[in-house]
């Protein structure tokens, strides 16, 4: 790797607006960002940068190392962050999930000496409703010019409050991950993201070691609606009794997508 270019990380849960992130980073003429390396067998979704296997398939490939889980990791993040002319900033995106399924990896990562951008979403209901309308309508990344099939989702109120404080606990648990391994890292929300984006993508991308501007940076997809999330559940009041005089209640005014 060129001493110029700098390895980084996207760490984050799902409906951040990481895939939005990836893709508008992945139009800067100096930053190769890829979609989720680390994501079962298949290939990379249509709006995603494809010229690398991922780890599963690369995995399949690399025979001396079949057996030394930690060494596949080594080798696959040394294609990963491989030289590419121009290219000043290389990363990928890592769910929680897949940190966890992939013992040793965030080690290697410190190792390398990747910036880590911690990238999540302060409203958790909007998260939740996000991802359950998705699972839902069957669409998850919505590529400009095509139509949304809407939906309306019932959310578990016996369960909601502790799948909020789950899905809380898990960011602070990557937080201290990377306390832990003394990465390099800023936290950046979906909310900033959304209200100013291009201020926030300047901050990430100076974090990169890339100056702004970022005239002409792109994304092939499109937020899949900007209905407040109660307007997306078929129970609200419900929902309103779950969360009232919890630390989730002041979610229920502000809820986005």
């Amino acid at each position: 790797m060129s001493r110029g270019s700098t390895p980084f990380v996207v760490l984050t849960f799902p409906r951040t607006g990481s895939s939005w992130l990836m893709d508008t980073l992945d139009s800067h003429p100096r930053v190769a960002a890829y979609d989720e390396l680390f994501y079962g067998a298949g290939g990379a979704p249509a709006h995603a940068r494809n010229d690398l296997s991922n780890f599963v398939r690369y995995r399949s490939r690399s025979v001396w190392a079949q057996r030394l889980a930690v060494l596949r990791r080594f080798a696959y993040l040394r294609v990963v962050y491989r030289h590419r002319p121009g290219v000043e900033a290389v990363g990928f995106k890592l769910m929680y999930v897949q940190a966890r399924s992939n013992p040793g990896l965030l080690p290697l990562l410190a190792f390398r000496r990747a910036r880590a951008i911690h990238l999540i979403r302060a409203n958790l209901l909007d998260a939740a409703v996000s991802y359950d309308v998705a699972r839902s309508s069957g669409v998850f990344h919505a590529p400009r010019g095509e139509t949304i099939p809407s939906a309306l989702v019932w959310l578990d109120t016996d369960r909601l409050f502790a799948r909020l404080e789950g899905m809380a606990l898990d960011i602070l648990r990557a937080r201290s991950w990377l306390e832990r391994f003394r990465f390099p890292r800023i936290e950046v929300a979906y909310e900033d993201l959304a209200a100013r984006p291009e201020e926030t993508l300047e901050e990430i991308l100076r974090f990169l070691g890339i100056g702004p501007p970022v005239d002409g940076l792109h994304s092939q997809l499109v937020p899949s609606t900007d209905q407040p999330s109660l307007r997306r559940v078929e129970n609200p009041d419900e929902v309103r009794a779950a969360l009232a005089d919890s630390r989730f209640e002041w979610m229920l005014g502000e809820a986005r997508r």
